[in-house]
């Protein structure tokens, strides 16, 4: 069995902000999907955090998990669309899955870990994380996400 994507964040989240790392623990009680629905949230309701995602925005885990979790989604077909344009759809299918059966990091390519790159600073931007934050960022997690993909 390959990588798991809880394995993957919690990889990345201790390279790139390990003071983060309570945060993703916290987590763990919580299926996947359960997870994902929470980290994409953008609006101010309660969570099991204890804050909104209004409130955590510079955070890295949510922006990691949230790409890891559209490269699982899209797999192969990542590079071949424009970046992630159907990702409602995909994350759809992630959050159908039980919770027996993580979700697991395919193999990309150099193209593919080039878009994801690409999607990690978008995300990042988006969270408020700029600059050289948001470039080791984008690095850390093609670096890891290279791993597999050997």
């Amino acid at each position: 069995m390959g990588v798991t994507m809880r394995e993957v964040t919690r990889d990345i989240v201790a390279v790139a902000a390990p003071q983060e790392l309570p945060v993703l623990e916290s987590l763990q009680m919580l299926d996947d999907a359960h997870i994902t629905r929470l980290l994409s949230r953008r609006n101010g309701k309660t969570d099991p955090l204890g804050f909104g995602l209004t409130e955590a925005a510079a955070l890295v885990t949510p922006v990691v998990w949230l790409v890891v979790t559209e490269v699982i989604n899209r797999g192969a077909g990542m590079a071949a669309d424009s970046l992630f344009a159907r990702l409602q759809s995909r994350t759809r299918s992630l959050l159908r899955r039980s919770q027996a059966e993580p979700a697991t990091v395919p193999p990309l390519s150099a193209e593919q870990l080039d878009a994801v790159h690409r999607r990690v600073l978008e995300r990042a931007a988006d969270a408020g994380i700029e600059g050289a934050q948001a470039q080791l960022l984008a690095d850390a997690v093609v670096s890891r996400l290279a791993r597999e993909s050997q």
